[in-house]
């Protein structure tokens, strides 16, 4: 594989933030107000697991997954990417096909909200399986998100 997956730190929020995509900070802030870097911190701290790949020398992306209450088996992703992830997209679809399983062991349903305006993360959620739901209002601005759902119960795995 292409680069290499660490556990995530604020380090690497902090070198991320500036270089995220724009359709992602559109989607931070209409979810959640913040800006890159606090979006990217807020979800270390809420998360049991997180990672940055590491590509180039530079964080291509970040992504984790929050867990519910102890007897809930929804968990809750995020992920957030630079355009180092469309320069090596062949490489990065590889690996979150490889990773998704692995992760779904652990975390049998991932459930999580996504801009409806950025048709590439749809589709790419699409591509690994999620079940899309129409969009609704939602978030601090009041956007359209769809809420996704990838598990087991969908077969998506």
């Amino acid at each position: 594989m292409l680069g290499i997956l660490v556990p995530a730190t604020k380090e690497h929020a902090r070198a991320m933030a500036p270089r995220m995509r724009q359709a992602e900070v559109a989607e931070v802030m209409a979810s959640a107000g913040l800006a890159p870097e606090a979006m990217l911190c807020a979800e270390l701290a809420r998360s049991s697991v997180a990672w940055a790949w590491i590509v180039e020398g530079e964080v291509g992306c970040m992504f984790g997954i929050a867990t519910g209450a102890l007897l809930d088996i929804d968990s809750y992703p995020w992920f957030l990417t630079t355009p180092l992830v469309e320069r090596h997209s062949r490489h990065f679809a590889r690996a979150c096909r490889e990773l998704l399983p692995e992760l779904l062991e652990h975390h049998p349903r991932l459930v999580g909200m996504v801009d409806a305006r950025y048709a590439l993360s749809i589709r790419w959620l699409t591509w690994l399986g999620a079940k899309i739901s129409p969009a609704q209002p939602w978030g601090v601005e009041g956007k359209p998100f769809c809420r996704f759902v990838i598990g087991e119960q969908y077969g998506s795995h």
